[in-house]
């Protein structure tokens, strides 16, 4: 192999090991990622957007990828609160533990939803402290959750910050566009949800919500909600009620015969697979489900 080769080659390995090694827990936080920090990241998804975020497991390949992570983004406000927080205690990589210059936290850069008050323990099911986590179906919030991600990615490569930060403006543009777009075509009507995971989609384009059908978050409704809920949905004249593949399928066919609203099953996040496999498809998507 000549000399000329073999500098190619050094030079080639050089710059692809000086790519930021991202690994995100949702494959909406990796498109965010991507989009900010473009060609100075290398990144994967621990999940692929189809699982329940709430209840993935620390599973061995997780942790193997997030050893090797020089940043790991994930969304926070406690979503992923039953198994991540045991893949990288277990990843013996300290820069990505909380606090560390590698952790992420979307979260922490958003003014998040339904921040309960009083007391919180157990019996009000699972209820998250600092409020509600799922707001990757707002393109506005997503948008406010990528200063973290600036914010992170700058301190890893500080030269680069005034890039990073020209990307987010256009992403930042790019989710205000999106939404104001479809915000012209969605009807506007009265809606209901399974679980609590549609209230930022619900709320970026002015949909009026009569609640969940779950009387306590993450807990089964017992056969007297689901007729509640049914009678609820009726009176407040709700024209559909949106859930996840996650949601209890009989539950969802009895509100259904019960209420006459019909139920659409969609995903909650960017799947990595099909035809909802970007921020922007799924928002068509779940705006296009609206009745």
């Amino acid at each position: 192999m000549n000399k000329f080769l073999l500098s190619v080659l050094f030079v080639f390995s050089a710059s692809a090991q000086a790519k930021i090694r991202v690994v995100t827990t949702l494959p909406d936080i990796a498109e965010v990622v991507r989009a900010i920090g473009q060609d100075q990241v290398e990144v994967q998804s621990l999940l692929s957007g189809s699982e329940d975020a709430h209840f993935a497991e620390a599973r061995p390949d997780y942790i193997l990828k997030v050893n090797r992570a020089d940043i790991v983004c994930s969304m926070g406000l406690e979503l992923e609160v039953g198994w991540l927080p045991k893949v990288l205690s277990k990843s013996g990589n300290a820069k990505i533990q909380d606090g560390g210059t590698g952790s992420c936290i979307l979260g922490n850069s958003i003014k998040p939803l339904d921040v309960p008050t009083g007391v919180i323990n157990r019996s009000l099911g699972d209820v998250h402290a600092h409020g509600n986590p799922h707001f990757t179906l707002s393109p506005l919030k997503m948008a406010e959750a990528g200063r973290e991600v600036v914010r992170v990615l700058s301190e890893a490569l500080p030269q680069e910050s005034a890039v990073f930060e020209k990307n987010y403006d256009a992403f930042k543009a790019e989710m205000t566009r999106l939404q104001e777009r479809l915000a012209k075509t969605v009807k506007k009507t009265k809606v209901m949800e399974y679980h609590k995971e549609f209230t930022y989609f619900f709320n970026a384009y002015g949909l009026e919500s009569a609640g969940s059908l779950e009387e306590k978050p993450g807990m089964p409704p017992s056969a007297a909600r689901i007729a509640q809920a049914a009678k609820l949905a009726k009176d407040n004249k709700v024209t559909v009620l949106f859930a996840t593949a996650s949601a209890p399928h009989k539950t969802l066919e009895r509100f259904q015969e019960l209420s006459g609203v019909p139920v659409v099953v969609v995903p909650s996040y960017v799947p990595a697979k099909g035809d909802a496999n970007s921020i922007a498809k799924l928002q068509e998507l779940l705006v296009g489900s609206v009745k």
